[in-house]
């Protein structure tokens, strides 16, 4: 790897304006040109190239009728955007908002799957509904077919019938929608429709459920954004959890492993993808090489007067590495990642802090008993974030007090080993955190002096710190067309 330049302190930026400081925008995340976006959607590589769609509501900080959104890449850490594919459409099915789908090859061409939406509340309506793509899949044509399910089977008496994803076998194409039941004792399921040529679909009844509670894990009363992993004779299935009475209806997304078995998916619960308190609506997808990338919707955490002073709101977040492995769903970093990084972090020879700019990483290795981690400080000199790894209950917390958003503290188990690496990635208000390669929280911070100022990393006396690295990162990754 060729070495870094040395970034001088000056090149934080960030002044803090009279809405949202500009220093709290994410820059290598995917984020919307302006105003809101929510899930990630129809994740494809063709021709060489990535393409990453997402929900989008250009019109404010705030969710809206979604329309969708889009960018392409060809290294997984440069994004362009491109035009919008999908708006809604007076007197179609989506009327009201194209919501979450996937993309597919359909008889050699492109096709993007997607929730069309009429009407609000109870009275919503909630179809499949495709769009041909160009060769290049920047035009998109909505199909006069539409709606190809026109609504939920009678059966459901639920209103939730969303999220299409599909995949194609020798029997045939399939279809997941996310869903859930009515009545006392409300729970998430997904359904299942078969098609011989991803066009008429026959309704198979339900893939899978599970009770509100898993133990203690609240798994929600709807399941949106149905995801499905195939290796050999493994299977994961990926839900995100909702229920709308919670404060935050919006819960986490949520891994189960096991198999299929007579069209059914058979298996129990792996657990959380994220260990935060803003990943949701996780998408999937399998590349030409076998590998399965990930991404999910990183939400904000603040209050609605200080939201709608963002430029934007929502981010994706950064590509992850999934694989089936002994029976679990394991999340990696992509190696990719790596390619962000434009010169190492000015460190201060009298404390060791290190100068955090907006767009950060920090990597270090913390064994022994005890604590070992960062503390994350602001420019008015208060440590708004504490980064640590117990090593005696082998746990990563991650405590924020950022003065703009309820004080938080997240916690994700590890595997008990003797040392535990954890990389951090800074974008503005953003933090991914990332512990032994494998568990993941990812939460919002954003500190009252508008920018943060340094990094200390803070051990007890009896742990042994190696330190990774300590990066600047790109802040153009995410580039207009």
């Amino acid at each position: 790897m060729r070495p870094c330049a040395v970034v001088p302190v000056s090149a934080c930026g960030g002044s803090v304006a009279d809405g949202a400081p500009e220093a709290w925008r994410p820059r290598f995340h995917v984020t919307g040109k302006r105003n809101w976006i929510n899930d990630p959607n129809g994740p494809i590589r063709h021709d060489g190239v990535y393409h990453l769609f997402y929900q989008a509501n250009p019109d404010a900080p705030f969710w809206g009728r979604p329309r969708w959104g889009h960018v392409t890449s060809t290294d997984l850490v440069t994004w362009t955007r491109q035009p919008m594919p999908l708006s809604p459409e007076a007197g179609a099915p989506d009327a009201d908002g194209c919501w979450s789908g996937c993309t597919r090859i359909v008889q050699g061409r492109p096709a993007i799957y997607y929730t069309g939406v009429v009407g609000e509340d109870d009275g919503r309506v909630e179809s499949v509904c495709r769009a041909w793509g160009s060769a290049d899949l920047l035009l998109w044509e909505r199909d006069a077919a539409n709606p190809l399910v026109p609504g939920p089977p009678q059966r459901l008496r639920s209103g939730y019938h969303r999220d299409p994803f599909l995949w194609q076998d020798d029997d045939g194409w399939h279809m997941l929608l996310g869903g859930g039941t009515s009545g006392d004792g409300r729970h998430g399921q997904v359904l299942r429709y078969d098609s011989p040529d991803a066009t008429a679909w026959t309704d198979k009844g339900v893939f899978y459920s599970a009770p509100r509670w898993i133990g203690t894990l609240d798994a929600g009363e709807h399941w949106e954004c149905p995801q499905l992993l195939l290796e050999g004779d493994a299977a994961a299935l990926v839900v995100s959890c909702q229920a709308p009475a919670e404060n935050r209806p919006l819960l986490h997304s949520v891994a189960f492993t096991g198999a299929l078995r007579d069209g059914r998916f058979d298996g129990e619960l792996d657990g959380k993808l994220d260990y935060g308190d803003v990943f949701y609506a996780a998408a999937l997808f399998r590349d030409e090489s076998g590998r399965t990338l990930l991404w999910g919707w990183a939400q904000e955490r603040l209050h609605p007067d200080r939201q709608a002073t963002l430029p934007q709101a929502g981010a994706l977040s950064l590509p992850r590495d999934v694989r089936l492995d002994d029976g679990r769903l394991r999340t990696h970093p992509i190696p990719e990642l790596q390619r962000l990084r434009r010169g190492v972090l000015d460190r201060d020879a009298r404390d060791g802090s290190v100068a955090l700019l907006a767009q950060s990483e920090l990597a270090a290795t913390f064994a022994g008993p005890g604590h070992g981690g960062w503390r994350l400080i602001d420019r008015d000199g208060i440590a708004r974030v504490l980064i640590d790894v117990d090593l005696n209950c082998h746990c990563l917390r991650v405590a924020v007090t950022d003065g703009n958003a309820t004080p938080h503290l997240l916690t994700a188990p590890l595997q008990p080993r003797g040392a535990h690496t954890v990389r951090v990635f800074v974008d503005g208000s953003l933090i991914e955190a990332v512990a032994d390669d494998e568990r993941f929280v990812t939460t919002r911070a954003y500190p009252e002096a508008g920018a943060w100022s340094h990094a200390q990393i803070v051990a007890d006396p009896d742990v042994r710190t190696d330190l990774v690295g300590e990066w600047a990162l790109k802040s153009d990754a995410i580039r207009s067309g």
